[in-house]
């Protein structure tokens, strides 16, 4: 398993144009970059749940978000790219993380799950809420 702990960075993108985009999850953790690829409706179910998450477990609900750190200048070949096949979330309430698991088919045969592991803090997700809707708004409608 990949594992980048608490990451500094993440955001959503979509690259092409509209009815041939592909959408990804960036995401950085010092030097290290990742890139979760996955369908249009998946990254708009990934800022849905981040927001039920965080509505029904942060015990900081209401209160404001501590600072996000930008991106930056993502590389074109990151050091994981993964083509998602199965994405999940747990909750670290202690640290009031998001933990996001991700698998790519190779991964769900071989029974290796899962293959990918990082987390998001408050600020970060919240952040990504609106982004995503963004990304994920910017091109056609979904049908």
């Amino acid at each position: 398993m990949i594992d980048f702990g608490l990451v500094d960075a993440v955001d959503g993108e979509a690259i092409g144009q509209p009815g041939r985009r592909t959408f990804r999850l960036r995401a950085r953790s010092g030097d290290q970059y990742a890139a979760l690829w996955m369908e249009k409706e998946s990254l708009a179910a990934l800022g849905r749940s981040f927001s039920t998450l965080l509505a029904e477990r942060s015990r900081r609900r209401g209160r404001p978000a501590e600072p996000v750190e930008e991106m930056g200048p993502f590389p074109q070949h990151p050091q994981v790219e993964i083509q998602v096949a199965r994405l999940g979330l747990d909750w670290d309430g202690q640290e009031e993380q998001i933990v996001i698991l991700a698998d790519d088919a190779v991964a769900l045969d071989r029974g290796d799950s899962p293959s990918f592991r990082m987390a998001i803090h408050r600020g970060q997700a919240l952040r990504a809420i609106r982004q995503f809707q963004d990304v994920v708004s910017a091109g056609r409608p979904i049908c």
